[in-house]
């Protein structure tokens, strides 16, 4: 009796694991999986994502960006952040030695017309405090010009950053893993996969300053600089081996707390008076883990970081932004981009001089329907199609890219399509097959899963990671 159930037993293995399937193998496609249904049907002859972006209209924020982008640009070209060591031109050289000339001229003239001038003391006076004044204003160029070429001389410009002067130049510092280059991308408001993307992922490293231009604007750029404190970028010359000193602004990022490296470098741009932004990255994920291992709700977890940042690293708060690039329209992102270009602030400031409402008179005219403008009232969005707007990627080597209502669908073979999303009250429909809802968007910012839940029994769940 051991004997047969021992028998019947092994046989039941050896069944078991010649029909069974383990992660290594490649599973056939059955007709309940549902990596095979919700393509099924779709014709793949669309164009690549890139092409499909181009084709898009911009956004109301692209458009507020770009304009807000061209006026700080006018104005960088009329004037120069004072904190720039810019190289002394030749004319303003020459300049210098006319001045030094001219003086010698009047000394040489007032001292023949002095013993004419005799009892004319007023005149001898005006003269002589002419004289003074233009030795005043050339003692001072000169210790303008000296103080500059020293600079220069002690923080040299890096042969990378190869424009300076009527350009905005915008460093992007931290180390690798605390999110740089969607940050880069979100500060650019550039679409995912939009042409121009910077490269997003865990394993990536900047190793040499690179340089990302804004869209439409190649005078306005980002610099993605690596780390200091590392064997190829010491923290002692970091200031120098940057060249901190020729940015416009410096981001200094930090995906936790900030270290003993990053409060150096705070010192120093504030001792050359260099604008600077201390941004701490992924808040998102801080509160979703808070209110799981502690049930501490967002603004709770907010207040904590914030408070660390401000108590224990003496972060100002006006210098202090949290942000999640997940989320770019929400918790201080906005802030840091109007702080960034303050062209942004002025666009959406009613009482600013350049707003004026459609209808209102202007200069003895109307104005230009500012209201009525297509971009001024863009669809809302509801909660979930906000929440699914990115990039997701499946089990199957396919990545999908939802803007507004559409979604852009590449297969591993390079095939594309775009597929409408359909609402429904509060849920969103893949092909009416397929829905996920408030609930389902909610669970994925947590845990960056989606699942679009079957209308129809026979079917599985669909399966989307996050990727950015």
């Amino acid at each position: 009796m051991p004997s047969e159930l021992l028998s019947a037993l092994f046989k039941r293995r050896s069944d078991v694991d010649s029909s069974g399937q383990v992660w290594e193998s490649k599973p056939a496609e059955s007709s309940a999986d549902a990596g095979a249904l919700h393509l099924a049907g779709l014709a793949f002859d669309g164009p690549s994502a890139q092409e499909w972006l181009k084709q898009l209209e911009p956004s109301p924020e692209e458009d507020l960006l770009a304009d807000a982008i061209a006026e700080g640009l006018a104005e960088r070209e009329q004037t120069a952040p004072s904190h720039l060591p810019l190289a002394v031109k030749p004319e303003e050289k020459q300049r210098l030695k006319q001045l030094a000339a001219e003086l010698v001229a009047m000394r040489e003239v007032f001292s023949k017309e002095r013993e004419r001038l005799g009892a004319e003391q007023e005149e001898v006076r005006a003269k002589q405090a002419n004289i003074a004044k233009r030795e005043a204003e050339l003692q001072a160029q000169q210790e303008e010009q000296k103080k500059r070429e020293e600079a220069r001389k002690n923080y040299p410009q890096p042969a990378w950053l190869d424009k300076v002067e009527g350009c905005i130049n915008l460093a992007v510092v931290g180390n690798s893993g605390v999110g740089k280059s969607l940050l880069i991308n979100r500060l650019r408001r550039l679409r995912p996969q939009a042409e121009g993307w910077a490269a997003v992922g865990v394993n990536e490293t900047t190793r040499e300053p690179t340089m990302y231009p804004y869209p439409n604007q190649p005078n306005v750029r980002l610099w993605d600089l690596p780390g200091a404190g590392t064997a190829a970028v010491p923290a002692e010359t970091y200031l120098q081996d940057m060249g901190l000193r020729y940015f416009d602004r410096v981001v200094v990022v930090s995906a936790g707390r900030f270290t003993e490296m990053e409060a150096v470098l705070r010192g120093e741009l504030e001792r050359h008076s260099v604008p600077y932004y201390m941004v701490r990255t992924k808040v998102d994920q801080d509160i979703a883990n808070n209110k799981e291992d502690n049930f501490v709700e967002r603004q709770e977890t907010l207040k904590q970081i914030r408070d660390d940042l401000e108590n224990t690293h003496k972060v100002e708060t006006k210098s202090l932004y949290l942000v999640s690039s997940r989320d770019p329209e929400d918790y201080d992102l906005p802030r840091l981009l109007a702080d960034l270009f303050p062209g942004l602030k002025r666009q959406m400031d009613p009482d600013a001089p350049a707003f004026c409402p459609a209808g209102t008179a202007f200069q003895g005219s109307y104005a230009p329907s500012a209201w009525t403008d297509a971009w001024a009232m863009p669809p809302a969005l509801s909660m979930v199609l906000s929440g699914l707007q990115g990039k997701w990627i499946d089990a199957y080597g396919c990545s999908y890219l939802v803007q507004n209502d559409c979604c852009h669908v590449t297969l591993r073979t390079a095939h594309y399509t775009v597929v409408p999303l359909s609402q429904d009250g509060r849920a969103v429909f893949w092909l009416q097959r397929w829905y996920v809802d408030e609930e389902a968007i909610t669970r994925a910012r947590q845990s960056r899963e989606l699942r679009w839940m079957p209308t129809q029994p026979q079917d599985q769940p669909l399966i989307w990671w996050f990727s950015y």
